[in-house]
């Protein structure tokens, strides 16, 4: 294959991917059964208004595009000989080395995602750069793509830049870009799902994230709001101007008060905006 046909069919799966599962919720939930949003939408109340929905997706599409032509020149590179630590050939290594490879750079990319996730949720670089993927208050999956270029290519070269020092199998490689990118449009959905594998928390963790900005920074995993305290809490305070990651306590509740983790298991957990900050409206659609 050429370097361009390898762009080709790198812009062919990214930009297939986006638009076919974003799509696809559309039509399923968000035109087929938008009278029903109760049954099955996080925050029933909220949509995004027309505007909105046109501008996220010229610019998730602009940056999925950007993402893919990049991603077809390293396939190409790879493809030639390139020097990095990925092999594509079983019997270089054992299978439960490949095996291990593929968790450990999940393992490794997640963590790296959810530090890089919440430093720009610093006041600086949450007012100039991530917000522009949380002016979308209600998301759907469109929205997983949607956001500052320079934010963007701090995720893919969080993906990119382990391929060169850790051992790992092509398979792996691609499995986790996959799965992960899937997830992301999945998580963004807006649409209350529970996932089949145990360590992936429900969609409402991370609806949640954009009702009240600065909690559940996780991608894959709720572990890492655990360990690092910043998975919601009942009885706290969120919004748009409480950074910090663990809420403002309520009017007469010690900082230090110990409050209980909400509970995604249970339904419609996480849909409430009682506990956003003051500026958090739930009216029905959001119109800038």
């Amino acid at each position: 294959m050429t370097t361009l046909m390898y762009v080709g069919v790198a812009i062919a799966g990214g930009l297939g991917m986006y638009w076919g599962i974003a799509g696809a919720f559309q039509l399923i939930y968000y035109r087929a059964r938008r009278e029903r949003a109760a049954e099955w939408k996080c925050q029933p109340r909220r949509f995004l208004s027309p505007k909105m929905s046109r501008q996220q997706l010229i610019l998730g599409s602009c940056n999925m595009l950007a993402a893919s032509i990049a991603s077809g020149f390293f396939c190409s590179y790879l493809a030639s000989g390139g020097r990095s630590a990925v092999y594509f050939d079983l019997r270089e290594h054992s299978l439960l080395s490949a095996a291990f490879g593929t968790v450990l750079y999940f393992l490794l990319t997640d963590a790296a995602l959810y530090w890089a996730h919440r430093i720009y949720h610093r006041p600086l670089l949450f007012r100039y750069i991530h917000r522009y993927h949380h002016r979308y208050t209600a998301p759907n999956a469109f929205t997983a793509m949607a956001m500052h270029p320079l934010e963007f290519a701090t995720y893919q070269s969080i993906m990119l830049l382990p391929v060169f020092v850790l051992p790992l199998h092509v398979g792996g490689l691609v499995f986790v870009l996959v799965y992960q990118n899937y997830v992301a449009l999945v998580d963004h959905s807006g649409i209350d799902l529970h996932s089949w594998w145990p360590w992936q928390p429900p969609t409402r963790f991370h609806d949640d994230h954009h009702v009240h900005f600065h909690v559940n920074y996780g991608q894959n995993l709720g572990v890492w709001d655990r360990l690092f305290g910043t998975h919601r809490r009942e009885g706290r305070v969120y919004g748009v101007e409480v950074f910090g990651g663990k809420g403002a306590p309520r009017d007469g509740a010690s900082a230090a008060e110990p409050a209980p983790y909400v509970d995604y298991s249970r339904k419609k957990a996480g849909a409430t905006l009682a506990d956003a900050a003051p500026g958090v409206d739930a009216a029905a659609d959001q119109s800038s």
